[in-house]
């Protein structure tokens, strides 16, 4: 697979996965890690067989980016201090490029606490907050689908 444009190249530590698509050998997971410890995550995910970690370099859109993720599953490993605006924008990137799921996994949350509380102040029906980030998991927008009659 060749980048579509001289503009747009493929993220750091492509190679990888570029290499075991052509083998017909995907890994059962992608990670493209962001954030502060990118780097350091993804070195030590590529050390092991069972996945391959890309990067999203910082101050770096996604969009610059050629993502070789068609048909994989995808994780994005958030670490601070990348904004939530730079998640949404991968997130869209990878299921543009093909992804068969995008998970978002906010790495400096602690999971131990929950994720909403209730607010009495609110109206009945909205009393539920969200006060902390959580796993999301988005899909790719369904085809139509031709119905028999």
């Amino acid at each position: 697979m060749k980048p579509l444009s001289n503009s747009r190249k493929y993220p750091p530590y492509a190679k990888t996965l570029l290499d075991r698509r052509r083998f017909k050998n995907l890994p059962w997971l992608v990670a493209v890690c962001v954030g502060g410890d990118a780097w350091k995550s993804a070195k030590v995910r590529n050390g092991r067989s069972d996945s391959v970690a890309l990067v999203l370099p910082a101050g770096n859109s996604p969009t610059a980016y050629v993502w070789p993720v068609q048909g994989c599953l995808v994780v994005i490993e958030w670490t601070q201090p990348a904004p939530e605006s730079l998640i949404i924008e991968l997130v869209r990137a990878l299921l543009i490029a093909g992804a068969e799921l995008v998970t978002v996994w906010p790495r400096w949350v602690d999971f131990n606490q929950s994720a909403v509380e209730y607010d009495v102040s609110l109206p009945p029906g909205e009393r539920l907050v969200q006060v902390r980030e959580s796993i999301r998991v988005y899909h790719p927008p369904r085809r139509e689908v031709a119905h028999a009659a």
